[in-house]
């Protein structure tokens, strides 16, 4: 489960678990591809390091473009979270 600070959105929230489990899946997957391909293991485990920490750079980079959008589109000193007005 994820945690949830009280500035963090649920689609945030969300958009991060998400892109560490695809990072660890992306690099796990470059690694095993790699060693199929016959490539010694210090070069796989570099590959897949290196794909691991490029989804993450994606992906934060996606995060700051959602947080900067969903900023703009609302309302005038509106709450981002209107579940926590109830």
């Amino acid at each position: 489960m994820a945690d949830i600070s009280p500035n963090t959105t649920l689609l945030e929230s969300t958009w991060r678990s998400l892109a560490r489990a695809l990072a660890a899946g992306g690099g796990a997957l470059t690694a095993l591809i790699s060693l199929f391909a016959g490539v010694p293991l210090a070069t796989a485990c570099a590959r897949g390091a290196l794909a691991l920490f490029g989804v993450l750079l994606v992906a934060r980079l996606g995060a700051l473009a959602l947080e900067r959008t969903c900023r703009q589109t609302t309302p005038f000193g509106a709450d981002a979270n209107p579940v926590d007005d109830l």
